[in-house]
């Protein structure tokens, strides 16, 4: 049965609703799709690895961070450096933390090369996040090796309206937001700002201050026609007493920055048979580190850093016989950098002025043919250009069948990328940087299944993987290896298994769970051979659990709403960073519990206006553990609030 490209442009529409309008149990996956394919498919039938976080379960339990809404996703582990805003890194099935692509309504956050600080990353505004967990570079090019998360900025349906919240509680925290959002003529719209405060977890210089404003419209200029805008802008400031180790010895250090991301997505219906997207997109960071030095004798250091992404991409499905959709893309971006650092050591001050850019230029082509026994393949190639490192080639295959009433099997191979920071191709001084350096780059495969038993009230799923990671990057302090400080000289493997569980128990509770197994090691050493380097052979890579859960269960009725999460992280091996070299050392094994709860005053009065009470526990039972070797992280904090619908 051949599809049209008319339903695609409706499936892409239904797939930004929230996820209570798709189906009224909001614990469950949502039902469609994008972001593994880049056309809509059925969550349960793509060939992928594919978890959704709707913005309304995210608003239900009062979770403002998306790297806490990451934390609950099988496979993923979140490192935070210590209080609310600090340095938080991204590691998906044992990749580095530059080996996945963050993208918000298409536009990548990531630094050039691969970094992301999940730290100021908030969950305002937001529709969705989908997380595809394996390798996405044949539709995302550079960066996307272990995985891919992007958020959606939300949707407005319906009659406009106004909603209002605010909270506060423990450590001088503070979380006030607004957003306007409703249809609006032949589209739709969502409007907000949010102002999030804490003094911070430390005694002095942790405050902590985000302020985001974002938006989107959603055009159809005419029946087969439509347009789609959306822009996030974050500016945060973070106050930090704590050096690279975790020792507190600053008083005044601070680092801010500013974000900007703009999307604009034209859509056009051309036959039954052929739509097209132009999609531009531009991101824009600026900020810096300040530490002036506390005593006249003492040393300091001030950057001011800023990174430019603007990109445009110009894609095609074509519906071809045998039930396939041909999606076929050119992209361009364009990356720039620019650093300026003055440091006083000594009494003597020194200046220095990094700046480097680059263009990339790819092809891309996927196949994806839903057959007539429910199997759906896929099949990408892609060519990336670039300036500075030449041709790249990657690949993609994978494949979903539901084999029986309820059993969906899946598998898939491919292989990916990361592309050098400019930071290790072009560094001068004490830091030489290679402009030589090649990609980063790995072969994955996973095999897996998914059982819906029940009338699909109970699902089961499990998930095999391996990754390869070669040419990876490591810091010598020598020229000799390769005549420069960075080379590709490391290699590492990392396989484990992924299994979730979801249950509707009644039509008011849901329960759900998720374990995952990981096994990384090091089969090529790096350059360090201290115990402070990071790529020991036969040894596993560092902050990576071997063994990870996580449980959730939800009660909703009425209006009112209970969400209990409980997340355990195990042992992981860490590096102390306060002595030189850094020592090897174990971060023990933690289990954290957190709790949000809503309440309508219309549980009590059935004519009350939409006015609702809002409570978010974070470490209900106060655990002290630490996230990253000896930075404190927060005991428990209780924030409370309500919220408005008018």
């Amino acid at each position: 049965m051949r599809t049209t490209a008319l339903p695609v442009l409706a499936a892409l529409a239904a797939a930004s609703l929230p996820a209570h309008a798709q189906q009224p149990d909001t614990a469950r996956i949502a039902p469609v799709v994008v972001t593994a394919t880049r056309v809509p498919v059925a969550a349960a039938d793509a060939p992928a690895t594919v978890s959704v976080i709707s913005g309304e379960q995210l608003r239900r339990a009062g979770i403002t961070s998306v790297a806490d809404a990451l934390a609950t996703i099988p496979g993923v582990t979140i490192a935070q450096s210590g209080s609310f805003g600090s340095a938080t890194s991204l590691f998906v099935r044992g990749g580095e933390s530059k080996y996945v692509k963050v993208l918000i309504d298409g536009v990548p956050v990531n630094d050039p090369g691969g970094a992301i600080d999940l730290g100021a990353l908030t969950t305002d505004n937001v529709d969705r996040i989908e997380v595809v967990r394996g390798p996405a570079s044949v539709l995302y090019g550079a960066d996307a090796v272990t995985g891919v998360v992007q958020i959606f900025t939300r949707r407005g349906t319906g009659a406009p309206r106004a909603i209002v919240s605010a909270r506060g509680g423990s450590y001088g925290s503070s979380d006030e937001d607004a957003t306007v959002l409703g249809g609006l003529g032949s589209g739709d719209f969502s409007i907000a700002l949010a102002r999030h405060d804490t003094r911070g977890i430390y005694a002095f210089n942790n405050a902590n201050h985000n302020t985001v404003a974002s938006g989107a419209v959603h055009l159809l200029l005419d029946a087969h026609t439509d347009l789609h805008v959306a822009l996030r802008y974050g500016d945060d400031a973070f106050h930090y007493p704590t050096d690279g180790g975790g020792t507190v010895v600053d008083s005044n250090a601070f680092q801010s920055r500013d974000r900007t991301t703009l999307s604009a997505d034209l859509g056009r219906v051309f036959t039954s048979w052929l739509d097209a997207h132009l999609a531009l997109t531009s991101e824009g960071t600026s900020g810096g580190t300040n530490d002036k030095p506390d005593t006249p004798a003492s040393s300091g250091t001030q950057s001011l850093d800023r990174t430019r992404r603007r990109g445009a991409e110009l894609r095609a499905n074509v519906e071809l016989p045998v039930a396939t959709v041909l999606t076929v893309g050119a992209q361009v971006e364009q990356e720039d950098e620019r650093t300026e650092t003055q440091s006083t050591f000594g009494g003597s001050d020194f200046t220095s002025v990094f700046e480097a850019s680059r263009r990339n230029q790819a092809l891309y082509a996927q196949t994806l043919t839903t057959l007539r026994d429910s199997v759906v393949l896929t099949a990408g190639a892609r060519l990336d250009d670039n300036e500075r490192f030449g041709k790249f080639g990657t690949y993609r295959g994978a494949a979903s069948w539901r084999a029986l009433r309820g059993l969906h099997l899946r598998a898939s191979v491919g292989t990916a990328f990361r592309e050098p920071s400019f930071f290790e191709n072009y560094s001068t001084g004490f830091v030489t940087g290679n402009p030589n350096l090649s990609p980063e780059r790995s072969v994955s495969w996973e095999v897996g299944a998914r059982q819906a038993l029940f009338g699909d009230r109970l699902t089961l799923g499990v998930v095999q993987f391996g990754e390869r990671f070669r040419n990876m990057i490591d810091y010598t302090g020598s020229t000799d290896a390769c005549g420069a400080s960075y080379c590709n000289v490391a290699r590492a493997n990392a396989a484990g298994r992924e299994f979730e569980a979801q249950v509707g128990v009644t039509s008011h509770l849901a329960l759900s769970g998720n374990l995952t197994h990981l096994q990384t090691r090091v089969v090529q050493a790096g350059f360090d051979t201290t115990s402070g380097g990071l790529y020991h052979q036969g040894e596993a890579l560092i902050r990576r659990p071997t063994t990870s859960w996580n449980v959730a269960g939800t009660y909703a009725a009425r209006g009112a709403s209970l969400d209990l999460n409980v997340t355990h992280v195990g042992e992981r091996s860490d590096r102390d960073f306060r002595p030189f070299p850094a020592l090897p050392v174990t971060d023990p094994a933690y289990t954290r519990t957190d709790l949000g709860a809503v309440l309508p005053l219309r549980v009590f009065v059935a004519d009350a206006p939409g006015l609702e009470l809002t409570l978010h526990v974070e470490n209900l039972f106060d655990v002290k553990y630490q996230s990253v070797f000896n930075f404190l992280t927060p005991r428990r904090v209780v924030e409370a609030g309500a919220r408005i619908t008018f």
